[in-house]
């Protein structure tokens, strides 16, 4: 592939979903209006929050991880959008490096159009967000095991992952958490009980971190963004219900000992 073009698929896909993100966090239920306060605030409920399907006292289907409540949050998808840029920068600056895999980009592309989805067509959506994170995924892990098979190993010296695989693992990682968020308001509104339904988001949640962590061991920023997106679940969670915060915490225990026992 001509190299411009590459760059040019990198950017826009890369570009799209920041803008997704940003402009997902920020849409309410009413367009663009708040509902009962700006919506930047740290107090929206799980009702009060969008529903891309339009109507009022829909249920958003997002999830507390791509629509934040806490401050935690908010930073984690600052971070996240921080993470693109400098994913961006050091895909730029590695003009000789190799091609991205082409699941990279589509799954970015998934990522940012799963969101909009969701609302009108849950399961499409949810599709949709399965894809965005078993492409980024495979694709990171396609990329390391080229980088490994191009570089000559030299006893005692580790090989370094791509230009900006680290900074796109992080990204990675935040689009699985908000994914499983979304799983489990898609299950409770298809009839599961909330808590039960966001208990095996969180669950399927660990898992792929897990899985991943074990997949790709010097790509510790995957499990850091999933940590990260957990502490805040289990804070904007913790004064309705307990179960779900304690799921949480044993969620970042596990991911945390796989992370430990494939670094060290």
């Amino acid at each position: 592939m001509n190299r411009n073009l590459q760059v040019l698929i990198e950017v826009a896909t890369a570009g799209g979903f920041a803008v997704s993100a940003l402009l997902t966090s920020l849409r309410t239920l009413s367009g663009w209006t708040p509902v009962t306060s700006t919506p930047l605030s740290f107090e929206r409920t799980l009702t009060g929050r969008m529903s891309l399907g339009g109507g009022a006292g829909e249920l958003s289907l997002l999830g507390l991880v791509a629509q934040p409540t806490t401050a935690i949050l908010w930073a984690l998808l600052a971070a996240v959008l921080v993470a693109v840029v400098l994913h961006l920068a050091a895909r730029l600056r590695a003009r000789r490096a190799a091609p991205q895999p082409p699941a990279i980009a589509l799954g970015l592309a998934m990522a940012a159009l799963w969101p909009w989805v969701i609302g009108p067509a849950p399961l499409p959506g949810l599709a949709l967000a399965a894809g965005a994170c078993a492409a980024l995924t495979l694709g990171l892990a396609w990329q390391c095991d080229a980088v490994q098979g191009q570089a000559e190993p030299i006893p005692g010296v580790e090989i370094p992952p791509a230009p900006g695989a680290s900074a796109l693992a992080f990204v990675a990682g935040w689009v699985v958490m908000a994914a499983t968020s979304a799983l489990g308001l898609v299950l409770f509104d298809l009839g599961m009980g909330l808590e039960r339904a966001i208990l095996l988001g969180l669950l399927v949640a660990a898992l792929a971190a897990a899985w991943v962590q074990l997949r790709l061991p010097r790509l510790v920023m995957f499990s850091a963004a999933a940590i990260w997106a957990m502490i805040g679940i289990a804070a904007a969670t913790a004064g309705t219900s307990i179960t779900i915060a304690t799921a949480c915490v044993l969620g970042i225990s596990a991911v945390a000992v796989v992370v430990v026992r494939t670094t060290t």
